[in-house]
């Protein structure tokens, strides 16, 4: 689904809070609208459409996602902290906007904050270096069935559907 669409699909109380976020980072809105973009890419380039399953896809796309928004706001930045802050209130409020069931939204979340977290090691690295590294921890995620799983693995991406 493309950006604009998703906005015209939102409520108004959903609009609010992104909006209400933005004005506290209207630097950011470009960059988040840029890295976001470029994940949905990536990860179709990769995976192709799967990516939109709750697979190793999916994990990969929500992990990329964090990385390359933390990378646009350290480039902008060149503050790690701002660059890992950025990600987690934007995804968290994505996750929060758009509701899954209790065990697709902990997998998101939980891939979100990888994403977050391996971004002191990738956040100068080149696209090719962040896909390569991405792609390899996707093929070592770990299949969970229920949401408490996913503090069991907090090293590892983590997938619910086998695809």
């Amino acid at each position: 689904m493309s950006i604009r669409a998703r906005l015209k699909s939102m409520s108004f109380a959903q609009l609010f809070k992104l909006a209400t976020l933005f004005i506290a980072h209207p630097g950011y809105v470009f960059l988040t609208a840029r890295a976001s973009k470029k994940a949905m890419h990536l990860a179709t380039q990769v995976y192709g459409n799967t990516h939109h399953k709750s697979n190793r896809g999916n994990a990969f796309r929500h992990a990329l996602w964090t990385v390359l928004l933390g990378q646009e706001v350290y480039r902008k930045s060149d503050n790690l902290e701002k660059a890992k802050n950025w990600p987690k209130q934007f995804t968290n409020l994505h996750e929060e906007i758009f509701v899954n069931n209790q065990l697709d939204r902990a997998m998101d979340l939980h891939n979100n904050n990888f994403g977050i977290q391996k971004l002191k090691e990738l956040v100068t690295s080149t696209e090719t270096e962040t896909l390569e590294f991405l792609k390899t921890e996707a093929e070592k995620a770990i299949q969970i069935t229920q949401a408490e799983e996913t503090k069991q693995h907090p090293l590892n991406l983590v997938y619910i559907l086998a695809l």
